[in-house]
Parts: C-alpha cells; sequence; structure tokens
C-alpha cells in the first residue's frame, strides 16, 4: 500500500481508492469505445482521471523517499 510518513490510514486508503476507481473507469471506457463522440469523451476524461491519480501517487512515494533519504 502507497504510505508516506505523515499519512494518515483514511489518506493512504483514500489514495488507494482513488487509483482503483481510476483504473476501473479507464477499463470501462476503452470496452465501451465504440466511436462515439460520448464514448471518446468518456475515455478522454477516464485518461485524464487516470493520469491525475497516478501523479498524485508518484508525488506521495517522492515525499517518502525524499523523508526516507533524509
Amino acid at each position: 500500500m502507497l504510505s508516506a510518513p505523515g499519512m494518515t490510514t483514511t489518506e493512504r486508503v483514500a489514495l488507494v481508492q482513488r487509483l482503483a476507481e481510476a483504473e476501473l473507469e479507464l477499463q470501462d471506457a476503452m470496452r465501451g469505445l465504440d466511436g462515439s463522440p460520448r464514448a471518446r469523451t468518456r475515455l478522454a476524461k477516464a485518461r485524464e482521471e487516470h493520469r491525475a491519480a497516478e501523479a498524485h501517487a508518484r508525488e506521495v512515494l517522492a515525499a517518502q523517499e525524499a523523508r526516507s533519504a533524509a
């Protein structure tokens, strides 16, 4: 599980849930891609949220590494 010093269990759970939900929505959007504008928009939004969730996780991990190295 992702964790960083100073993060509460609730914050860690929220981060993991965000990643999981973003992944599921991305997979669902890809499965539902039928070429329609609605499906393409859904996929674009799912990709955007997935990238944001991953970036947030990387920030948490980088902060954890920085604190561990200090």
